[in-house]
């Protein structure tokens, strides 16, 4: 599993994972080291938890397009909830900072 990988990349704790499972920081650590396997409940409230797919945490998946961090995904959440020109106010914004000529070329291909 790579319950270890995917909670750093997103930027919580041990703590903040057992919080939301309602256990103890050592049972959860213990399902990071494999000294102890989750319920199958345990790994669908911990993949929920992450915002990826279970099978993605059992690495069966290898791609998962959601794993973005804490701050990718409050850019998401305000997008989708933004007017049409707000995103489009962003979305230029971003673009006229960023240094990655492909997300222009991308930008470009979208209009």
């Amino acid at each position: 599993m790579k319950l270890k990988e995917i909670r750093i990349q997103k930027g919580f704790t041990q703590r903040d994972i057992a919080d939301y499972l309602g256990c103890a920081p050592s049972v959860y650590s213990r399902y990071e080291t494999g000294d102890r396997e989750p319920s199958l409940d345990i790994l669908v409230k911990i993949a929920h938890f992450l915002n990826v797919s279970v099978d993605f945490v059992l690495g069966i998946e290898t791609a998962n397009p959601t794993l973005l961090n804490n701050y990718e995904v409050a850019l998401v959440d305000a997008a989708r909830n933004a007017d049409e020109r707000a995103r489009e106010d962003a979305l230029n914004m971003l673009l006229a900072h960023s240094k990655n000529k492909e997300l222009h070329s991308q930008k470009e291909r979208l209009a």
